[in-house]
C-alpha cells in the first residue's frame, strides 16, 4: 500500500496472530523495516508484488527492536541482504531478549545483522533517515525519522493512542516516557507504528502526542 512517493506499507490485521506492520523504502537501496513473523511473511511479499514491486530486489532490512514479532523473517533472506539494528538491541538479542523467542517457540535468529545502527543520519540510496535510540520497551529500539517527508516509522514506542509494554524483560517505562517525549517534538505528517492504524496530519499526530503523555505518564 502506498503512502507517499517510494514510502510503502503493509499492515497487519489481523488480531489472531501477533505480526507488526511492515515498511518499504524504494531507492537505491531498496529497503524493509522491520519484516515480522516468518511465517506470516507471505502478505509483505504479496502486498509488494501487488505494488509492483519485486522481494528479491531487496537490499537492506532495519529493524526497530529485536522482538520475534518484529525480526523473525530476516532469516527469509540470504546473508548479502544486510541487516541492521542498533548495537544496544543486539546486546539485549544476545542476553535477555532471548526470552521472548523462547516463549512464542521461535527460532533465535543466528548472529544475523552486520549493520548497527547510532543515533544520526543513515542514507538508503539517497533517502535521508535519522537514527533516534528511544529505549522503553526494548533497551535498545530506535525510531526512524524521514524528515524530508515528515515521516516518523515507531516501532513499538508509540501508537495510535497508546505506547509499547514495558512488562517484558528490559522495559523502562520512565525511559519510555523520555522517548515518547523526544518524538513529540518532532514534525510529523505521518505517524507509522509498528502496530495498528497508520495516522496522518500533524494536528491529528499532536494531538495524539499529547494524549499519551498526558493518560500514560502525566506529562501534560
Amino acid at each position: 500500500m502506498k503512502i507517499t512517493d517510494d514510502l510503502y506499507i503493509y499492515p497487519w490485521t489481523s488480531y489472531h496472530e501477533n505480526n507488526c506492520n511492515t515498511v518499504f523504502i524504494d531507492s537505491e537501496v531498496p529497503t524493509l523495516i522491520d519484516p515480522g513473523h516468518r511465517h506470516l511473511f507471505n502478505h509483505v511479499i504479496e502486498g509488494i508484488v501487488r505494488d509492483g514491486k519485486a522481494i528479491d530486489h531487496v537490499k537492506c532490512i532495519l529493524c526497530t527492536h529485536s522482538h520475534p514479532d518484529h525480526i523473525e523473517a530476516i532469516t527469509s533472506f540470504d546473508k548479502e541482504v544486510l541487516k541492521g539494528i542498533s548495537e544496544e538491541e543486539y546486546k539485549y538479542l544476545n542476553n535477555g531478549g532471548k526470552e521472548l523467542f523462547l516463549a512464542a517457540g521461535c527460532p533465535i535468529p543466528q548472529t544475523p545483522f552486520k549493520l548497527f545502527l547510532s543515533e544520526g543520519m543513515i542514507d538508503l540510496g539517497g533517502k535521508i533517515f535519522r537514527v533516534i535510540p528511544t529505549p522503553g520497551h526494548s533497551p535498545g529500539s530506535i525510531c526512524l525519522y524521514w524528515e524530508e517527508r515528515k515521516v516518523l516509522i515507531s516501532g513499538d514506542t508509540v501508537f495510535y493512542m497508546g505506547v509499547g509494554r514495558t512488562d517484558f524483560q528490559g522495559g523502562d517505562i520512565d525511559a519510555l516516557a523520555d522517548s515518547v517525549e523526544k518524538l513529540s517534538k518532532l514534525e510529523v505528517e505521518y505517524l507509522i507504528p509498528g502496530h495498528g492504524e497508520i495516522l496522518k496530519g500533524e494536528k491529528e499526530i499532536s494531538r495524539n502526542f499529547k494524549l499519551i503523555l498526558g493518560e500514560f505518564f502525566d506529562r501534560y
